[in-house]
């Protein structure tokens, strides 16, 4: 039987905590199993070793949003965007520029939705 690649990576992780690029990919993997507190985890560990790894932030955030940290999330993309910037990488600026732009957005629609219902009034 196979293992699978979160495991290879995870023993790989054991193995060289200190690479960067290993914890990324078991964070990748994380991701795509939704499985958001290890992916949270894996990435601030990627970001612990480089903390110019500018998809590390990118992926972060997302992680965040998907555990209802919002704030986390924005915090993790303003830092992202600010090493992009020191860094020169340009499209994760862009990218996560626009996620901030989106879940800015998103919460200005909560904000109005739960301004809707502020003149209920219960009993």
């Amino acid at each position: 039987m196979t293992q699978s690649r979160i495991d290879i990576f995870a023993q790989m992780a054991r193995e060289q905590p200190d690479d960067a690029m290993i914890s990324y990919g078991l964070a990748s993997e994380y991701m795509k199993m939704e499985r958001w507190n290890e992916a949270a985890e894996a990435l601030r560990n990627v970001l612990r070793i480089n903390k110019d790894y500018t998809a590390a932030y990118q992926l972060l955030g997302t992680a965040l949003v998907n555990l209802g940290e919002r704030e986390e999330a924005e915090r993790a993309w303003t830092k992202g965007v600010s090493v992009a910037e020191r860094t020169g990488a340009w499209k994760a600026k862009q990218h996560m520029e626009g996620l901030l732009a989106q879940l800015k957005t998103n919460q200005e629609s909560v904000s109005d939705d739960n301004d809707t219902d502020s003149g209920f009034c219960a009993g």
